[in-house]
């Protein structure tokens, strides 16, 4: 930016030329999925219209039910989708965190995967996922009325210390954010079919509630990874079997 003139040449305006670099980022993945999309929908579809009706905070989807789980486990096309997965949770913690892989196979790898279909009444309200180092969603059936996923800083603390302003800062067709480029507060992903995001399992995230709309329909399958990891040393002291202490 070049100095601001005025006639006092003492209050000219004049800040140090230099350049910002945003740091501490949290990586966030978008692939895409070259499956059925059609036919994966159809079984989505199906295997929810299975799940227990009236309460529409859990009819919409097969996370707590381990049968229908099983179910999608067994379709033609999960094997191709698991295979792709692990791989990319591979390369995301190669690329991102440099950790190494040379000791793991893809059956080391935990990959928990659950359906969803929203319709009209449902939402997913704002949560992180446990137990997993990695999460994402592959959306098999959207369109433009789709309502977005919802990413929040996990660093909220230091925005509001900013006092910055809330701001609409739109990244790409289907990234829009809110905040100022030192200070985001949320971030909007608009999917489209095949797309898959891969982030962080901490990340705070939510599926607002659609608006009042006919024949409304959101399909997508989530899931998250982890692999065990080998930490060593663990010979110290005298065994015990703490399996007893369930048993009292």
């Amino acid at each position: 930016m070049k100095p601001v003139k005025i006639d006092n040449p003492k209050n000219t305006y004049a800040p140090c030329k230099g350049e910002y670099h945003q740091m501490f980022p949290t990586p966030i993945f978008q692939g895409k999925l070259d499956l059925n999309h059609k036919e994966v929908a159809r079984h989505c579809r199906s295997v929810v219209a299975k799940c227990e009706k009236g309460n529409p905070e859990i009819e919409y989807t097969t996370y707590f039910n381990e049968d229908l789980r099983e179910e999608t486990h067994n379709q033609p096309w999960y094997n191709s989708f698991a295979n792709r997965m692990k791989d990319s949770y591979i390369q995301f913690i190669r690329d991102m965190w440099y950790i190494p892989t040379s000791d793991i196979n893809r059956h080391n790898i935990h990959l928990f995967t659950w359906v969803n279909v929203y319709n009209e009444p449902h939402q997913h309200e704002t949560h992180n996922h446990v137990k997993s180092r990695l999460s994402g969603t592959y959306y098999v059936s959207t369109d433009n009325s789709s309502e977005p996923i919802k990413f929040f800083n996990p660093n909220m603390s230091s925005v509001f210390g900013h006092s910055g302003n809330d701001d609409k800062m739109n990244y790409t067709e289907q990234f829009e954010g809110a905040g100022t480029p030192g200070g985001m507060t949320d971030l909007e992903f608009r999917p489209q079919n095949g797309d898959f995001m891969l982030w962080p399992s901490y990340l705070l995230h939510t599926v607002p509630m659609a608006k009042a709309r006919d024949n409304y329909e959101r399909i997508s399958i989530s899931f998250n990874l982890q692999h065990a990891e080998d930490l060593g040393s663990y010979h110290h002291g005298d065994n015990f079997d703490y399996g007893i202490l369930d048993n009292g």
